[in-house]
């Protein structure tokens, strides 16, 4: 730990918090103006002298607010990825990190980092369904989204707004969720009442793209529109097409990837012959293999989806 100049840090670009609120950082100012910095920022040298903030925006601005010269901080020397990892355990750390930054700061991770939902469960203490459901949020509806960020207490209320499919219905819900005057309980009685009973529609499943998978694991392709048709009759020719199309598509991309998979093989394996070219050096077997793990992790989520979609 040392004291560095507060004009020599500079703000990370790639911040997972979404916003900082005023009031929390006039509290945070007024608390190391009475104590002091109780707790140093992490930062990392970008050039000499310079640094980047990695954990701590808050107290920098604090402290920057205050027209103090100095603040004590921890350098160390990181990768892009080691210094993404960081800012985002320290923020999912914080109490009043709100659903919607819990949401983009889960989608960080298992995007841009590689995680599973169940590694990320585990390395933040909570069960898979809350992860699940958080991810939801990033792709709930504007007006779900809007109600969460007013009020963060109404969050088991937008689960259950997100199975609206009529977008008035739903927002005129939201609005009396935000107003106090819907309880969870009343919420889910008007939900289970007002959804549509599933209508059973006969599926149109193609040859299988899935050579390799057990016949429970295949996923089952559907027409992305109802066919009506009895369980005798023929599909229409409009769903035939869609389904061959997609089956097209996903064979594409299943050989490519195949491809690519039997390509990077056949390269590492030729990279640690002597006589074919020089040996990979260890920081570079290192990074390769966690972009290997990062990339079987993404796998593994699209299977769960896959398995999840053909239950």
């Amino acid at each position: 730990m040392r004291q560095i100049a507060v004009d020599r840090v500079t703000l990370n670009a790639k911040q997972p918090r979404l916003a900082l609120p005023p009031l929390a950082i006039d509290e945070l100012t007024a608390s190391i103006r009475e104590h002091g910095v109780l707790q140093p920022i992490i930062v990392r040298p970008t050039e000499p002298g310079s640094y980047e903030i990695v954990a701590g925006e808050r107290r920098w601005r604090a402290v920057l607010s205050l027209g103090l010269p100095m603040i004590p901080a921890i350098v160390e020397a990181m990768s892009d990825e080691i210094a993404l990892e960081v800012a985002i355990i320290e923020n999912l750390q914080r109490e009043d990190l709100s659903p919607l930054d819990e949401a983009a700061i889960f989608a960080r991770m298992t995007s841009e980092l590689g995680y599973s939902i169940r590694k990320l469960a585990e390395r933040i203490g909570k069960d898979k369904g809350y992860v699940e459901n958080r991810l939801r949020l990033m792709h709930a509806p504007a007006d779900i989204r809007a109600l969460v960020a007013e009020r963060s207490d109404t969050i088991s209320h937008a689960y259950e707004l997100m199975k609206i499919t009529d977008r008035a219905r739903r927002s005129e819900l939201a609005a009396q969720v935000l107003r106090g005057e819907l309880s969870l309980a009343r919420l889910k009685s008007i939900v289970r009442d007002e959804r549509p009973e599933p209508t059973a529609a006969p599926e149109v499943v193609a040859p299988s793209i899935f050579p390799y998978a057990s016949p429970s694991e295949r996923p089952i392709i559907a027409a992305s529109k109802p066919v009506a048709a009895s369980a005798s009759a023929p599909i229409s020719a409009q769903a035939a097409a869609i389904a061959s199309a997609s089956d097209a598509a996903l064979t594409n991309a299943r050989d490519s990837l195949a491809s690519s998979i039997d390509a990077l093989a056949l390269v590492l394996h030729e990279i640690d012959q002597p006589e074919l070219g020089a040996p990979l050096s260890e920081t570079d077997r290192a990074n390769m293999a966690k972009w290997l793990l990062i990339a079987r992790n993404k796998l593994d989520n699209l299977a769960a989806i896959l398995r999840q979609k053909s239950e």
